[in-house]
């Protein structure tokens, strides 16, 4: 039987390979959608857990982007210390950068 976390790795594999990036909203918007009845620490947990095996498989850095469309020219490198940001604003206002796994 497939566990949540390998399929969130496979899920989160094919759109890196599809996209040629990884947005980190993508990593709870992927285990809040499988409506599993987590928690939010337990959705947190779970999305560090496969942002550290994501970027042990592949190599990628954190750059960070502006809404709305994503132009890969367009990424500023995040500093190594940002904090790991897997959710966006839900409101629907999206005028905030976000944080993406870009390949090296």
């Amino acid at each position: 039987m497939t566990t949540p976390f390998q399929q969130l790795i496979w899920d989160l594999e094919e759109s890196l390979e599809s996209e040629g990036y990884l947005p980190l909203y993508s990593f709870s918007w992927w285990v809040r959608g499988q409506k599993r009845g987590l928690t939010e620490q337990d959705i947190a947990a779970l999305c560090g857990e496969a942002y550290e095996e994501i970027t042990q498989l592949h190599r990628l850095h954190l750059e960070w982007f502006d809404w709305p469309a994503l132009d890969l020219s367009s990424g500023r490198p995040a500093a190594p210390d940002t904090p790991l940001d897997f959710d966006i604003n839900t409101t629907g206002e999206v005028s905030t950068p976000f944080l993406a796994l870009v390949p090296d």
